[in-house]
Parts: C-alpha cells; structure tokens; sequence
C-alpha cells in the first residue's frame, strides 16, 4: 500500500527531471537563435560591405576621390607628385569613409624617385584629410627647398647678398658631371609663367612645379615665417604640369612645355596648364570638400580671376652642369640645392 509520502516524494522527483530537461531546451534555442542571429548579421554586415565597394570601387567615384587627393597635395606640395597607377591602394569602410595609401615623389632627372607615402581620408560628409610619411632615403631632404617673395612684394629693401647661392656653386662644382640634380628657385621680381618658361629654355633643365603668388599679403591673418631682414617665406599655391585622369589612373605630362614643345602641342601650352590649375581649384572649392586651408584657397581664386597667375619661383631639375650656369644668373635669389642622383638625362 503507498503512503501519501511516498507518492509526494515521487512526483517531485519526476518534476525535477522535467524541469531540468526544459532548461537545458530553453538554452539551446537560446544559443541556436543567437547563432542564427550572428549568422545573420555577418551574412548582412558581408553583403553591406560587398555593395559598398561594388559603388565606392566605380571609376566615377574612385577617380573622383583620386582627383581630390591629386588636387589638394599636389597643389600645395611643390614638385610633389602621387601615384596614380594604384588601383587597389583604396578602401571605404562600414562608415561610409574612403581612404587610400598612396606612394608619393618627386621627378630628379629622368627618375621617379620614392620620397613617402601619403595617406588620406574622405569622409561622407566631405571631410579631408591627409597626412604624409616620409622614406628614409631622404629623411633630411624629402622637402624641396623654401620659396622667398620678391622685396617689392614686402616693402623692403633687398637685403639678399650672394652667400647662399655662391655656397650652391661651390657644392655643384665639386660633383662630377654624371649627376643630375633638382633643385629651388627664386625669382626677384614676380613673372608669368611664359616669362619665366622664356628665361629657363637657355637652359637643358625641367620645370616640375611653380609657386604662385595669389595676394597673400594682402591677408592680415596670414601666417608667414621671415629668414631675413626682408626674407618671406608664406604657403601658397603651386602650378604643376598639366595631367589626365583615365579610368585606369592619371597620365602625366612629366615637365612644363618648353616654347618647341609648345609648337608641337605635344604637352599643351602654358595657357592649358593654367587652365587646368585655376579649372582644378574651381573643382575643389566646388565640391563642398572640407580641408585645411579651403577658406584661404576661395580667397586666392578670386584674386586669380582678377589679377591672372603670376610666379616667384620654380622647382627645377637637370644635370648639375646646367643648374650651375643656370644659378648664376641674375634673375634669380634664394637657390636651393636638394637630390642629387646619378645621370639619368635624355
């Protein structure tokens, strides 16, 4: 005969069973409903990031984030010059940022020589930014040498003597003539850009980059550093030879045309290249972009169109022979000596 205990006790026993059985149920649709949901959310999160690179890797959008970092380094980066043969340097990521790791140099000769890499960001809201990371090759000469304003521009006496540029004739005359060289110049009076092309044919040289003066001085706030008694170093706009974006990268014309070149129309002339340079900054300011320097930049343009590009200097590059006959001439002040590489001149 059975005992209300007994069957109290064995009720509850089988209860226990149960239970623990609908626990250990519960938490495995638990844990198959989480993985369901992960799986989910990486397939999801696989396919987002698939869609976005399918848009972001098109060539209209990528050679537009290529032109923005063409345009805004370049621009303000004298004689500096990114590659654009890179196609899978770029990414976007979940956020909708593009960036890109990009080698950058500089023309010393006929030579493409690696000086860093820059890396750049542009954000869905227009942001840009970019930093810039030097080879060790060069690491105190990855820079091309500073560009003085003419004294008529400062209101200054010219105070320059010829130490400096006797001291650049010394150390060319000591290298061998199977070097070439580039190097920085100044001019002492503000030029066009044919004028100053019309003084540097006399000579076997390249021009790779030009300063261009966009009435900075005129900016009360404008930041500028002084080397000398009337000596004014300030940033500024730099004019490049002329290049095409293609769906595969930029093409580059490597030097500004010389007048014989000019004829030939093999480069485009001297008017093309400016142009291109006030047409690229229009670009620019255009496009909402929001960088360093872009309210300076709107000024400069509307004291272009005004007043038209004139320069104060120029990057240039050669054999050393010719950049030594070259320095000695009047026209020019503040001569900057930086790579020197073997002979590598057509």
């Amino acid at each position: 005969m059975l005992h209300q205990n007994d069957f109290e006790d064995q009720r509850s026993e089988w209860s226990h069973k149960q239970f623990e059985r609908m626990v250990w149920r519960t938490r495995w649709k638990f844990f198959v409903n989480a993985g369901g949901t992960l799986l989910l959310i990486f397939l999801l999160y696989h396919v987002y990031i698939y869609a976005l690179h399918m848009y972001f890797d098109q060539s209209k959008v990528r050679n537009e984030f290529m032109r923005t970092i063409v345009s805004v380094v370049e621009m303000n980066g004298d004689g500096l010059r990114v590659d654009k043969t890179n196609r899978s340097a770029f990414e976007v990521t979940p956020f909708l940022t593009q960036k890109a790791t990009l080698k950058v140099y500089r023309l010393v000769g006929s030579w493409e020589v690696i000086t860093g890499e820059i890396q750049a960001e542009l954000s869905i809201t227009g942001k840009f930014s970019y930093s810039l990371s030097k080879t060790g090759s060069y690491l105190n000469g990855n820079d091309s040498g500073p560009f003085y304003l003419p004294y008529t521009l400062v209101d200054g006496p010219a105070s320059y003597d010829d130490s400096e540029k006797n001291g650049v004739i010394k150390r060319l005359r000591k290298m061998d003539e199977g070097y070439v060289a580039e190097m920085s110049i100044s001019l002492k009076n503000l030029k066009s850009p044919e004028q100053l092309m019309q003084l540097l044919s006399k000579y076997d040289v390249g021009v790779t980059a030009m300063p261009v003066y966009s009435g900075e001085m005129q900016e009360k706030n404008l930041s500028y550093s002084r080397a000398g008694m009337y000596d004014y170093i300030i940033p500024h706009l730099t004019l490049k030879p002329l290049y095409q974006m293609e769906d595969g990268g930029g093409r580059w014309f490597n030097y500004f045309p010389t007048e014989s070149e000019e004829q030939e129309q093999s480069q485009g002339t001297m008017k093309e290249q400016i142009d291109f340079m006030m047409s690229d900054l229009e670009w620019i300011l255009s496009s909402n972009l929001q960088y360093s320097g872009a309210e300076l930049d709107q000024k400069r343009l509307i004291y272009l169109k005004k007043n038209g590009v004139q320069v104060y200097g120029a990057v240039i590059t050669g054999p050393v022979r010719e950049l030594q006959k070259l320095i000695e001439n009047p026209e020019f002040q503040h001569v900057y000596l930086n790579r020197v590489e073997v002979w590598n001149w057509d």
